[in-house]
């Protein structure tokens, strides 16, 4: 029976590798066993190959007539589905700051209109209004700022990389 590998695995690139040339050309190429490359291409086993053993494998591969590196694919999916999220967070905390701004420039502008002799309590109503909503984007920003902290928010323990 075959089994399931997830699309952007390294196992299931292992396995399109040694489809194509073998696992005594993957052994001899890697210089590990039979069984390391069975565990290289099992989801369910812990284990890659070095860096060195991967060009190794993508480059016998691209020789024997494919026409893509299935490991460097699978780590070129893998690290823009990370660098989306973060991608993403950035880019929230950039609407958050500019909100923030945005927010803050009018309470000011409200609040200095009550410098004018004669300002009407609709003014200050306005400039209350204003400031609150200041107040609620600096919250929101706060808590966005927070999520770049490590072990906040969806983060892989680094700060910023959430």
């Amino acid at each position: 029976m075959t089994k399931v590998r997830a699309p952007l695995s390294f196992s299931l690139a292992i396995t399109t590798v040694i489809g194509v040339i073998g696992w005594v050309d993957a052994g001899r190429i890697t210089r590990r066993a039979n069984r390391t490359l069975r565990h290289w291409s099992e989801s369910d086993r812990k284990g890659t190959p070095t860096l060195d053993q991967a060009i190794a494998l993508d480059r016998a591969f691209l020789d024997a007539g494919g026409d893509y590196a299935p490991i460097l694919e699978s780590y070129a999916r893998q690290l823009n589905v990370t660098l989306a999220a973060s991608m993403a967070c950035h880019a929230a905390l950039g609407e958050d700051i500019a909100a923030v701004s945005r927010e803050t420039a009018d309470a000011i502008g409200a609040s200095i209109q009550i410098i004018q002799p004669g300002a009407s309590p609709t003014a200050v109503h306005r400039a209350i209004a204003e400031t609150e909503e200041a107040g609620v984007r600096l919250t929101r920003l706060l808590g966005r700022l927070r999520s770049f902290l490590p072990g906040n928010g969806a983060g892989q323990g680094k700060a910023g990389v959430i």
